[in-house]
């Protein structure tokens, strides 16, 4: 049957359409596909030939291939000659490579979560799939290239994806595969002498490295406030290496910390990856297959080998005898025939490396030898009674068990041991038993009878599954199977400094976490301290849940905090309008101040106050410092200052606002508003006999210099009286009281229409997915209509238009503004938006869903100053910048 190639103009939507057949062909085509490499269409069509206009470049072609699949190329080369046109197609999935990732960077991840973190840092859209079924964990960065450098390309001088993974790409037209193997092993079997017309074997000796200088990591003993150089150990060779054929090369693994560790890891690269070794491949000649009736059955079996696949041969005369797979064929996709296979040494199965193999086996044998005669030896003597106990065999001539006895006559003894083939037991009332098993008859020892003794110098596994506990060389690690790799999470270790020990250190692993719990009457358990995922040894991090009491001093970054505790930092956000009446730079500090306290529920006498207060102290200057950095000095809008005398105005007011949880720009108006909303009732506010107002008493006073004055005698307590901070309160009261606050923040509007209900603010809270504590990084908004439409908040351009982002947000929108910040819309259940499209406030984006992890339809609505934020503190909360 001969299989056509069609013609395309355009690639088609549905793949299944054919085109312009084409069937004048000169010769018969060919499609050639390397492992890793080139997957390209060749064949040279009829100058005559009735489509011979329509062949252009950037033109489609679909060819059938070696996987019973039909697979579109597209035409990267046409040259005319004076008999015809060669043509030069590559894969579609080359047209990957025609867009660009700026910056990609999984920390640990498996091949999936790598491939749509690719994806999802594309500049253009594309109908590409990117799939992987790798499942181990790797680190991977894709900096400024393009998708397929970076999966088997150069990478921008980085190791390609399918390095890191040791996998392989797989191009299935618009599916791009990452596999741990492409093709499988059905034992088929390639006789050179019967059903092949040829082989050709070349040795690559190119890459051979038989001596290696070897270069660890810094020792865990380390102390890190010292630089200290890796462990290094040079050479380690393979026998036989002179001066004539040495090949050095150096190798890094910084897992390894001990030069002993070093050096077993360094000798594996010898006896597993065979790096000593050359790289042997063969061409396979099977084109007269197709001709001979003699061997079609055995050939349609042949065929039947695909790319990837394992093949067995055996040619005793060449002395070639090899288990490989094919990484290499050119293909007739016209007769849906092999022309020819290349077989490779991936799996490093050829004869020279079996016999080294068997040599080495053969030194461990002999190594191990002495030691079993000793160990025969001894056993000998205790069995023969000779260190007091005593043997039988039954029966005597043809014995099936061994019994050995603490008595010299059956009948008289009560320890027995006894040995047959279901195993070895044991019992105290005699030989008839009842026994115990000891060891089973494959060798297993029974734990049970292990209750005396000491074990030394062995290696206990508990495995459940994919979690392991070890104990192992002084060192308890709690480790996770990852396929046939394994990863450490957690470990209890000794620690030394100057070779003494020093005690003991509890280690975690970045890409794990470790906790301690409290469990419920429910039996489920809640944190109370988290060191998470991502803390590492640059960047420590520690999370504390639930109360927590210090019986002592507490400091934080070296100041001493003792008092003024209490619950984050508070006020409504400032929405940076301004009246048409305010227009100098100082009206506009103090109309700050007033609109914050007015949004956070003020009276306006109160909010007067606090800018007469504002004037004497710093002239509403956030940045205002009374003795440039001195300690014991104010600074800021309001002159914070360390009674102590210890540290500066400003180092005082940034340890208070990490404490109140304020995470804006310091030298701010809003962020010393928030500090002041926190500070007043969690210490700083003592009501005083002339004025025994609380704090939230003194938020709704209605008299301009009752509050003015509570506010000098109960939060800045000075030496002597202001009572012209009254007057400047009264100025600035009759100059703002009748100005219209403008609303709407920075110009944004709600993204949802009314009646608009937060469900979950942003904040720590309790996951209602997982049931852990979480920081939600934005607010939850419903509106009763589950498909409600999404409008832009503000004018901008999408920057983030898709699916899935990492299982967080499911169909997910970002909008970057010019002012810097970006709008992030999630779990929607439908995007209308394209990345690149500049879009209008107001304007629809998509429709409220519930894709991703939720509990039910609603919008997930984010701030950030940051395209994908580094931290907690570039989210801002949507509050202060819209009302809602």
């Amino acid at each position: 049957m001969i299989r056509k190639i069609y013609l395309y103009d355009k690639m088609p939507t549905n793949l299944e359409e054919n085109g312009i057949p084409i069937i004048d062909w000169k010769d018969l085509p060919e499609i050639t596909r390397s492992l890793n490499n080139s997957f390209l269409f060749y064949g040279n069509y009829l100058l005559n030939g009735n489509n011979v206009k329509k062949i252009k470049k950037e033109k489609y072609l679909k060819a059938y291939t070696e996987n019973g699949t039909y697979q579109y190329f597209r035409i990267k080369s046409v040259k005319k000659n004076l008999s015809g046109i060669s043509i030069t197609a590559l894969h579609i999935g080359y047209e990957a490579n025609r867009n660009f990732i700026q910056n990609a960077y999984v920390a640990n991840g498996n091949g999936k979560q790598i491939m749509n973190a690719l994806k999802s840092n594309l500049v253009l859209n594309q109908p590409f799939r990117y799939e992987s079924d790798v499942a181990s964990y790797h680190q991977f960065s894709a900096k400024q290239v393009n998708p397929i450098d970076a999966i088997i390309g150069s990478n921008n001088g980085n190791q390609n994806l399918t390095g890191v993974c040791e996998a392989e790409l797989d191009m299935d037209n618009y599916t791009l595969t990452l596999k741990e193997r492409i093709g499988d092993d059905n034992g088929f079997r390639i006789d050179f002498g019967k059903n092949l017309a040829s082989i050709e074997e070349t040795v690559d000796d190119s890459a051979v490295v038989n001596r290696l200088f070897l270069v660890g990591g810094v020792p865990d003993d380390t102390d890190y406030n010292v630089e200290q150089d890796p462990v290094t150990f040079g050479y380690l060779s393979v026998s036989g290496v002179t001066e004539e054929n040495m090949q050095i090369a150096k190798r890094e693994n910084s897992e390894c910390k001990t030069v002993e560790d070093l050096k077993k890891w360094g000798q594996t690269l010898f006896d597993n990856d065979r790096i000593h070794e050359p790289k042997v491949t063969h061409e396979v000649d099977m084109v007269v297959l197709e001709n001979t009736l003699e061997y079609q059955n055995i050939y349609q079996k042949v065929a039947r080998l695909k790319f990837g696949d394992t093949a067995y041969i055996s040619l005793k005369n060449l002395d070639i005898q090899v288990q490989e797979r094919m990484i290499e064929y050119t293909w007739y996709p016209t007769l849906a025939k092999y022309k020819s296979v290349v077989l490779g040494n991936d799996l490093e199965m050829y004869t020279s490396s079996i016999e080294t193999q068997v040599n080495s086996v053969k030194k461990k044998l002999e190594t191990k030898s002495n030691e079993l005669i000793n160990a025969v030896n001894n056993a000998s003597q205790w069995i023969t009674g000779n260190k007091g106990g005593y043997v039988l065999l039954d029966p005597k001539d043809a014995p099936r068990r061994i019994l050995i006895m603490d008595k010299p006559n059956a009948a008289d003894a009560k320890k027995v041991w006894q040995w047959n083939v279901d195993g070895l037991g044991y019992s105290s009332t005699g030989i008839n038993g009842k026994y115990g098993l000891a060891m089973t008859r494959d060798g297993a020892i029974v734990a049970d009878f292990i209750t005396a003794g000491v074990l030394s110098g062995i290696k206990i596994r508990s495995v459940n599954n994919d979690f392991i506990i070890e104990l192992d060389n002084g060192r308890i690690r709690f480790i996770k199977k990852e396929g046939s790799s394994e990863n450490e999470m957690f470990a209890f270790a000794p620690t030394y400094s100057g070779e003494q020990l020093q005690g003991i250190n509890a280690i975690q692993n970045q890409g794990y976490s470790f906790a301690l719990s409290s469990m419920g009457s429910n039996g489920a358990f809640l944190n109370v301290l988290e060191i998470p995922k991502d803390s590492t040894a640059d960047n420590r991090k520690l999370n504390l849940y639930g109360e927590v009491k210090v019986d002592g001093n507490f400091y934080v970054n070296g100041v001493k905090i003792d008092k003024n505790g209490g619950s984050s930092g508070g006020g409504s956000g400032w929405n940076s309008q301004y009246p048409p009446e305010v227009t100098s730079d100082r009206d506009k500090r103090y109309w700050q101040i007033w609109a914050m306290a007015i949004g956070a529920g003020f009276s306006k006498q109160a909010a007067a106050a606090l800018l007469g207060n504002a004037q004497g102290e710093s002239d509403a200057d956030p940045t205002a410092d009374e003795s440039g950095g001195r300690p014991g000095f104010g600074y800021g809008v309001w002159q914070w200052t360390d009674s102590s005398g210890a540290s500066s105005g400003r180092v005082y007011m940034i340890n208070l606002m990490t404490r109140a949880g304020v995470t804006d720009d310091p030298d701010t108006i809003t962020a010393q508003f928030k500090l002041l909303m926190w500070h007043a009732p969690n210490g700083q506010w003592i009501a005083t006999s002339s004025y025994p107002y609380s704090w939230t008493q003194f938020m709704t006073l209605t008299d301009i210099n009752t509050a003015a004055q509570a506010f000098v005698s109960n939060f800045e307590r000075p030496l002597n009286s202001h009572p012209e901070r009254s007057t400047w309160a009264q100025e600035w009261y009759d100059k703002f009281v009748n100005l219209k606050i403008p609303s709407g923040g920075g110009g944004y509007i709600a993204p949802i229409a009314s009646p608009i209900t937060i469900t979950s603010e942003m904040g720590w809270r309790t996951s209602p997915i997982t049931g852990a504590q979480e920081f939600h990084n934005a607010v939850d908004l419903v509106n009763g209509n589950p498909t409600t439409p999404i409008l832009a908040s503000g004018d901008g351009q999408v920057v983030q238009a898709g699916s899935n982002y990492y299982d967080w947000y499911g169909n997910y929108t970002v909008i970057k503004h010019a002012d810097g910040l970006y709008t992030g819309y999630a779990h929607q259940s439908r995007i209308d938006v394209s990345v690149g499209q500049n879009v209008k406030k107001g304007q629809q984006i998509g429709l409220m869903g519930a894709t991703g992890p939720v509990t039910g339809p609603h919008l997930h609505f984010q701030f950030m100053d940051e395209y994908w934020p580094s931290s907690n503190a570039h989210f801002k909360n949507p509050r202060d910048y819209i009302n809602f």
